[in-house]
């Protein structure tokens, strides 16, 4: 991930995050950011290593969530809209870039494409860190489903024509239930979203991701007694992680009952978002949150978390204001819109 940004942004972009960035050089075991609060600012990692710590206010085994290197970026939760799930401490003598959380939503607003750049390359990131967590699941404790209503919340950042664009070059599929829709170490060749059923995601419970292992050696038979560890409910989008980067996918996601799916063919998509910056910073940043909910319930089911990470979960449930509620209702009013234009009961 160290060269996420300077992949995905454009010169004129990284000229602004200088220009705009203040640099800092800070001690080991500093505290960054605090969990549970959200700051108003963004942290780019130049150099040095940061740790994710959920309750503890040290690092030790049991505190540390994950480590994250060169070119992260942190304090992303209030960017969203969502609180900090985790408190962010420097693991060694590291230099940071700070940005002014004011001054970049003000110029995600007014620079399409910036704001088509930006989301991206931090979807890219939080995929990535959700990634290593699924490439080891023996780390998860099972949590059930998600809320539909979490879910369906997403659907309130596209506008009406980007719906109808979806709607346009999408088809619907069946998916009969415990049939594999997407298959561990295989690549995702299409957007899915989930319109009604319950899907299932697992993974490997033993030994290291090995893909060319799982893609040549793990059929289909062979994933049916993977223990399940959540479910995707209706609006969910399974396969995600790996449709921005295309990597190979590091679960497998599965039917639990008859389901409906709709699905968007991957270059088809590509190409709208190379043309479209406007539809591209807004699907993008629906991708970044989708993916941010998902690591915020994986992260708070993690062994050795304990109370704290019940406490952060219930803490995501409980901030809820009416701009919150405002953003369900119209994203499930979205949501029903595109299944009656694809004729979905």
């Amino acid at each position: 991930m160290a060269d996420t940004l300077l992949r995905e942004l454009s010169n004129t972009d990284l000229d602004w995050m200088i220009t705009q960035g203040e640099r800092s050089r800070l001690s080991e075991g500093q505290q960054l950011l605090p969990g549970q609060i959200n700051s108003d600012v963004l942290y780019v990692l130049i150099e040095g290593k940061l740790g994710l710590m959920v309750g503890h206010e040290t690092p030790s085994n049991d505190a540390l969530v994950d480590e994250l290197g060169q070119g992260e970026i942190v304090g992303l939760g209030a960017l969203f809209g969502l609180p900090e799930m985790c408190s962010v401490q420097l693991l060694e003598p590291s230099m940071v870039m700070s940005l002014s959380l004011d001054n970049l939503q003000a110029k995600l607003e007014e620079d399409i494409a910036f704001a088509a750049h930006f989301y991206r390359a931090i979807a890219i990131m939080l995929s990535s860190r959700l990634r290593r967590i699924f490439e080891q699941p023996g780390r998860i404790q099972h949590w059930g489903e998600r809320s539909a209503k979490e879910v369906l919340s997403i659907f309130g950042e596209l506008r009406d024509s980007d719906i109808d664009w979806l709607v346009s070059f999408g088809e619907t599929q069946t998916v009969p239930a415990d049939k594999v829709l997407l298959q561990a170490a295989r690549p995702v060749d299409a957007l899915y979203v989930l319109l009604d059923g319950q899907m299932a995601i697992s993974a490997p419970q033993e030994g290291s991701f090995n893909p060319l292992y799982l893609c040549f050696s793990g059929l289909e038979n062979s994933t049916r007694e993977q223990k399940a560890f959540t479910t995707i409910s209706k609006g969910g989008m399974p396969g995600i992680i790996s449709f921005l980067d295309f990597r190979p996918l590091p679960v497998t996601i599965r039917a639990t009952r008859d389901s409906l799916v709709f699905a968007v063919p991957r270059q088809t998509l590509v190409t709208k978002l190379q043309v479209d910056h406007s539809f591209a910073s807004r699907f993008y940043r629906v991708i970044a949150i989708e993916i941010l909910e998902l690591l915020y319930a994986v992260r708070s089911r993690l062994v050795n978390q304990g109370a704290a990470a019940s406490a952060d979960e219930d803490l995501l449930d409980e901030e809820l204001d009416m701009a919150d509620l405002q953003q369900m209702s119209e994203g499930a009013k979205k949501f029903n819109w595109m299944l009656s234009q694809l004729g979905v009961a």
